[in-house]
């Protein structure tokens, strides 16, 4: 048991985890250079690695190369260069112009954070777009909009960690999802409205933990139904009647649905986590893996820990978004894609052997580097000769070794972001006097994003069949938050052909409300209701109702 240097929690290192970090140490020149134990818990690791991913603060600024107006996840105001994504990419610059000797009297943070501030930065995280402009952190994207931390989709829109899905809106962690609005934590589902830890449904509304399901509402805990509302089979005939006297769905049907079904769930007992076709794995959202630990939103993975939203990931510990391809033996990473056996880094796609380096693509052998493209024995951006490189690095991470630096994450201030920019806030919400306490920035909400205040407020109907297409002209205020936003034709069309309400609250606040309904990313210790099996679950302690252990749950549902 070790104490955690930032929220001074015990938490447990196994043999396991000494195994791991023996087994990643690289070698240099015969040299092993052993990763040491980590000095934080897994929830303060992992609350560092976000903080340095902002996803949703998106701002105007011009661009620093050619001039033109872009939107930036870097405000006008940060002390940092900005360029488009296409000037980011082309030829126009060189990352080994700033290049630097390594400083010996000082830390590799501080040596970081000074490059940071020279070599110039890509505007939003995202390649190979079409008709795409409003996403970040996206790969492979075709007419999507406000989608974030997603790759291989088309024609979604407002959404975070989408994957492989089409004609989506308001998703948050789905899977090969089409025709699907407000899902959560899902895979598989067709023509879904309304859905969280669902598979393989179809063409239901208002569902919960269901698999296999179709022509379903207000159902929770159900596998291979047809026909059900509310848990209660119907006939085919029945359904269809029940259906037509739903009609179209309005905020207020919707309300009386989730009412009704909220009720429903108190009597039905929850599954401890939602895990599928895996073995030997604990945490939540996790599908078609093995030996995985502490593992969530995740796919095809074998042999991890602490790894979130991870697919296709493996012999990894501590990584954190690396869809649509994931990582192999690798340790510390954040929003990176395609690396093995690498070490501490953020936003590098396709590479090995990196360490410390952020905003690197297509490279090997790299340590300390920022902005770099296919480049190779490079050091804080300096070119050197294969011989050259690897007794520095020997130097460097002996000198890591002194200053503690060697096996840490980069530290908080080395992120060009405000605290509450970055999605650690979204999971580990910190007031401002909180933030300020721990010697990080806070920028206060841009005014820039919101509609001039002087611009009425339009109010639609309920019903879409009674809203015209002038509503995309027109200015909406959220009832939760006051915040004004509009709505887009291909939006209006999505509403109209699912038989949708227009939204009453601000596309971020509907995502804040998307995140209540995924697990936390935390696990706690407890006990079966039924069989009294020691458990991992995602429901904390004072959740009353009845938690059951997979074995048990599945023989209650199946």
């Amino acid at each position: 048991m070790k104490q955690c240097a930032q929220c001074h929690q015990a938490f447990e290192i196994t043999k396991s985890d000494m195994e791991f970090y023996e087994k990643m140490s690289p070698v240099f020149d015969d040299e092993k250079f052993p990763i040491p134990p980590p000095r934080f818990c897994p929830a303060c690791r992992h609350q560092l690695r976000l903080a340095f991913r902002n996803e949703r603060a998106l701002y105007h600024r011009k661009c620093d190369l050619t001039g033109k107006p872009i939107l930036s996840i870097y405000s006008p105001e940060s002390p940092f260069r900005v360029y488009e994504r296409d000037a980011w990419w082309s030829d126009q610059w060189d990352a080994l112009f700033y290049g630097k000797d390594f400083d010996f009297s000082k830390t590799l943070s501080e040596q970081l954070k000074a490059l940071y501030r020279k070599v110039p930065h890509v505007a939003l995280y995202n390649t190979n777009i079409e008709n795409s402009t409003y996403t970040n952190y996206a790969l492979n994207q075709k007419n999507c909009y406000l989608i974030f931390g997603a790759g291989d989709n088309e024609d979604c829109m407002y959404g975070k960690f989408v994957v492989y899905c089409k004609d989506v809106v308001d998703c948050l962690s789905v899977y090969s999802c089409e025709g699907c609005y407000e899902g959560v934590a899902s895979e598989k589902c067709y023509h879904c409205r309304f859905f969280t830890n669902c598979r393989n449904c179809s063409d239901c509304t208002m569902i919960e933990d269901c698999s296999g399901c179709r022509n379903c509402v207000g159902c929770f805990g159900i596998r291979n139904k047809q026909y059900c509302v509310f848990n209660k089979q119907h006939s085919k005939e029945e359904y269809k009647k029940r259906e037509s006297e739903l009609g179209d769905l309005t905020w207020e049907k919707t309300m009386l649905i989730q009412k009704k079904l909220d009720e429903l769930k108190k009597t039905i007992p929850h599954v401890q986590s939602h895990i599928y076709a895996s073995e030997n794995c604990t945490g939540d959202g996790v599908y078609n893996s093995k030996n995985c630990l502490n593992a969530f939103d995740c796919k095809d993975c074998e042999d991890c820990k602490n790894i979130y939203f991870s697919p296709k990931t493996l012999l990894t510990h501590d990584c954190a978004f690396c869809a649509p391809d994931g990582n192999r033996y690798c340790y510390n990473l954040c929003s990176t894609v395609g690396l093995e056996l690498s070490m501490t880094c953020f936003f590098v796609w396709y590479g090995s052997n990196i360490y410390y380096s952020m905003n690197c693509h297509h490279c090997s052998d790299i340590f300390a580097c920022i902005g770099l493209r296919d480049k190779k024995y490079c050091i804080l951006n300096k070119q050197y000769t294969k011989e050259e490189y690897t007794p520095m690095v020997k130097r460097i991470v002996k000198h890591m070794i002194k200053t503690k630096e060697w096996g840490d994450y980069f530290p908080f201030n080395l992120s060009p972001f405000a605290y509450n920019e970055t999605i650690a806030q979204e999971y580990f919400p910190l007031t401002k006097e909180q933030v300020i306490a721990m010697g990080l920035s806070w920028k206060e909400d841009g005014k820039e994003r919101e509609a001039p205040a002087n611009q009425p407020i339009f109010i639609p109907p309920e019903n879409i069949r009674e809203v015209n297409d002038d509503i995309c002209n027109q200015t909406l205020g959220c009832e939760n938050t006051g915040r004004k936003y509009k709505i887009i034709p291909q939006e209006l069309e999505f509403y109209r052909k699912m038989k949708l309400p227009i939204p009453k609250i601000h596309p971020d606040q509907r995502h804040y409300n998307r995140l209540q309904l995924h697990s936390a990313y935390k696990l706690w210790n407890g006990k079966c209701g039924k069989c009294g099996t020691e458990i991992k679950t995602i429901h904390a302690h004072e959740n009353k109702n009845k938690i059951y252990c997979e074995k048990c749950f599945s023989q209650e549902v199946y």
